[in-house]
């Protein structure tokens, strides 16, 4: 019984529970907790664009680092809690292309993490990264609302795990203006997304002939405000849907010209 086949029953199964199932059995069980980890552990890490429907506008640009909550069952490999962090953070950018055509991107590696957080060897190489695109369909000023619709793409990579999210979503916002350079914008939207996960091959696969790859699809929903003080801007957005503990709240800060 090699490394890998020892790691994967760990990451899914526990250890004193192998006498009580079938084969049978503990292959449904299997695929239900594979199923569940690519789930939770996608919908968590996806990209967010943590911005309004508006555009940033030809010359317009924002900076920043984002935090977003990390759910209890998100990245959980062994039976036994691990100790993570509540939040992980994200470097993101985002840059206006033509007057209603944004891109914005984000990424993280596990060494961002505090030195004093040890993570467990199987999170060691934690890579995510991802971006979206979005389009201003209506925009304020023209219209009473701008109305947006982006896609998107994530991929996490663990050492025994990958994931590529693909997404679409449409949304909303009006911005009201406190004071000249001084706004608030809240937004809401709805999206769509499709998971494709993969668990690296391993003797598991062998001997249960359960599938090492997943694919899911859900809508998902999101709602924030975005406040403007000058150059400085700061977002929050609430991430919710199917399953509930995949809900995540995220908070970026950073500049904006």
């Amino acid at each position: 019984m090699n490394r890998k086949f020892l790691m994967l029953c760990l990451c899914i199964l526990p250890m004193q529970g192998f006498g009580a199932y079938d084969l049978t059995e503990l292959k449904n069980r299997t695929n239900a907790e594979l199923r569940t980890f690519t789930e939770i552990t996608s919908m968590a890490s996806n990209f967010k664009g943590l911005a309004p429907a508006s555009p940033l506008g030809i010359w317009g640009f924002n900076a920043g680092v984002e935090l977003t909550t990390l759910p209890h069952l998100a990245l959980q490999v062994t039976d036994e809690d691990i100790e993570l962090p509540k939040a992980f953070p994200r470097i993101s950018v985002a840059k206006g292309l033509t007057p209603n055509f944004d891109i914005a991107l984000s990424g993280m590696t596990a060494k961002i993490f505090p030195s004093e957080l040890e993570l467990p060897q199987e999170l060691s190489n934690l890579f995510v990264y991802g971006g979206g695109l979005k389009y201003t369909v209506l925009r304020e000023g023209i219209f009473p609302v701008s109305v947006g619709v982006r896609a998107t793409y994530n991929r996490l990579k663990l050492p025994f795990f990958k994931s590529d999210t693909y997404g679409a979503d449409v949304s909303l916002s009006r911005s009201l203006f406190l004071f000249p350079k001084v706004s608030v914008t809240p937004f809401a939207g709805v999206g769509y997304v499709s998971i494709h996960g993969e668990f690296n091959p391993s003797e598991l696969s062998k001997y249960l002939q359960v599938s090492s790859k997943q694919a899911i699809s859900d809508y998902r929903y999101f709602s924030g405000v975005s406040f403007n003080l000058f150059f400085l801007n700061m977002t929050g957005q609430f991430d919710f849907g199917n399953p509930k503990e995949a809900n995540t709240i995220s908070i970026k800060a950073g500049l904006q010209f």
